[in-house]
């Protein structure tokens, strides 16, 4: 799941923090989209571009740089545009707070041991 700059568990991300949003988080969020859409895993994404699924992982999480002939590659194996890939909607940032929402009840739904 992409992390934005200041995330703070449990907290939403707020439209206005879309214009500080870097390329990274942007791709990350792009990336998201598509896995969701898909119904794809960053394994799934990675066997397809001809990547491992660990720079996938990193990809998908905003913690990596990509080159410009990956980000060519990504547009035409998906069949997307780079503006697919960098968009963020309002609908991206309650995915991503959704998804955020269900990890905290499992992290609190785990038994301590």
């Amino acid at each position: 799941m992409p992390r934005l700059k200041g995330d703070i568990p449990g907290e939403p991300v707020h439209v206005a923090d879309l214009n500080s949003l870097s390329f990274q988080e942007r791709l990350a969020i792009g990336l998201d989209r598509l896995k969701s859409k898909r119904g794809l895993t960053n394994k799934e994404l990675g066997e397809q571009l001809g990547v491992s699924e660990a720079y996938m992982s990193q990809v998908t999480r905003g913690m990596r740089d990509v080159k410009l002939t990956t980000l060519d590659k990504m547009t035409r194996v998906w069949k997307v545009t780079i503006e697919d890939l960098f968009t963020v909607t309002e609908e991206d940032l309650a995915r991503i707070a959704e998804k955020k929402a269900r990890r905290r009840k499992r992290k609190v739904a785990k038994p301590s041991s």
